[in-house]
């Protein structure tokens, strides 16, 4: 999973946490600052109570022995004056049951004595606690939508935020992806104001740079060997062929001449096969051919079905559609598919088969060449291609480079090459050109 994906799921993450943190509390913190609402309104109610008293005087609300009350519409609030005795007092706020038209409801409750002249009245404002319950409900609702509406915006602003502030290690990523071969890689400076990622960048093309030196090096130094060693092995080779030919050579010495000579060749096969993957690594070779891959599997086939045959091993094609791969070089391609089908009937059975299977995709071509062989065991897959890297071949002359060879020309004609296998059960080379 992407940095920038897992920031933002940590960033909304988070926030629901938080969301749901608030939710559970909400009813109970929204309620109270509703009740802490009310009594401050029913406060500011009854301090304008007293100044209609003051202003008015008691007798505009109640005359001797009678009381005032008053409710709205709905009964949602009510105010209440009595005269009461001079030895009861009563300041609070309380919840309280009232019979209204004969039905019983609940009221948030100010009760407050005051003396006027030689009385003692009670004033009682209250508020229906239903109507309050209805105001708390519709503020949870828009607090709720709010803190939705607010988690939302926040997850969208840190994942834009995320993106704008990862986008150089994106660049970089993206750089090191497209990177097939060490020398396509091209250093560049990164416009970051952030140090770490400029750090990081400077470092990547420090330590590509090291490694595109060492890679030319040792490109340099194979060809170059393989170049000067293939001289005098052919001079050897030339003077033993001499000495195998010559009448007056001993009976006796054949042989140790025969067996120098075989040495030799495989020497000579190692050289030459250094020699082609240091050529085509430094693009010695042209590719302005248009090769039809179908038929270029064919030819293969056709090449090799004796080998096949001298092994008991039985060659099946089945390849349907046409292709044609254009800017090619077609002797490297058909090399590539040999050495595949050459090393799968080294290391097949004895009566198994080789299928050549190929179809066309929506863009490219598949080509699979598949093996009932002796299989590659899963950690020996990673290696395969690695020179010198190799199975043990049952007639001894496999040298290590053929797959080498196979994934350097795939990589020459950006090729995807994969491989499966089961040990026992055989290989599948699957081929997919561009």
């Amino acid at each position: 999973m992407r940095l920038q994906t897992k920031l933002a799921l940590f960033s909304a993450a988070s926030k629901v946490i938080i969301l749901l943190l608030l939710v559970l509390g909400l009813p109970t913190i929204v309620h109270k600052v509703a009740l802490l609402n009310t009594d401050a309104r029913l406060m500011q109610k009854e301090e304008r109570m007293y100044q209609i008293i003051e202003k008015q005087g008691i007798e505009s609300f109640i005359t001797e022995g009678d009381a005032y009350g008053s409710y709205n519409l709905f009964r949602e609030e009510f105010i209440s004056l009595e005269e009461i005795s001079s030895d009861r007092v009563v300041n609070n706020i309380e919840n309280s049951l009232r019979k209204v038209d004969n039905e019983i409801v609940n009221y948030r409750v100010l009760s407050s004595t005051f003396d006027l002249g030689e009385k003692r009245y009670l004033l009682e404002i209250g508020r229906s606690l239903a109507a309050i319950e209805n105001n708390s409900n519709t503020l949870q609702t828009y607090a709720l939508y709010f803190l939705a509406a607010v988690v939302l915006l926040t997850v969208f602003t840190d994942l834009a935020f995320s993106k704008i502030l990862l986008r150089p290690l994106t660049l970089i990523i993206k750089r090191l992806q497209r990177v097939e071969h060490p020398s396509a890689f091209t250093p560049k400076e990164l416009n970051t104001s952030t140090d770490d990622f400029r750090y990081l960048n400077n470092t990547i093309n420090q330590m590509m740079g090291q490694i595109q030196e060492a890679f030319q090096k040792e490109k340099e130094f194979i060809g170059n060997v393989s170049h000067e060693l293939l001289t005098p092995v052919s001079i050897l080779q030339t003077r033993l062929e001499n000495l195998l030919s010559d009448p007056e050579t001993p009976d006796s010495q054949l042989e140790k001449l025969v067996d120098n000579l075989r040495t030799l060749h495989r020497l000579k096969n190692i050289i030459q096969s250094l020699l082609l993957v240091s050529r085509i690594e430094n693009e010695q070779y042209l590719r302005n051919e248009s090769v039809d891959i179908v038929h270029l599997a064919e030819e293969v086939a056709e090449e090799i079905k004796e080998r096949a045959e001298a092994r008991e091993v039985c060659l099946k094609v089945e390849l349907t559609g046409d292709y044609t791969l254009t800017k090619a070089n077609q002797s490297l391609l058909f090399t590539m598919l040999f050495n595949v089908v050459n090393n799968a009937i080294k290391y097949n059975k004895p009566e198994g088969t080789i299928t050549l299977k190929g179809q066309p995709l929506a863009k490219g071509y598949e080509l699979a060449i598949i093996d009932t062989g002796v299989g590659i065991a899963q950690e020996q897959l990673p290696h395969i291609f690695s020179r010198f890297k190799r199975l043990h071949a049952p007639d001894g002359e496999s040298h290590g480079l053929g797959l080498t060879i196979v994934r350097t020309i795939a990589t020459f004609h950006h090729i995807d090459l994969s491989v499966q296998s089961t040990l026992g059960e055989g290989s599948t080379f699957l081929f997919r050109f561009p």
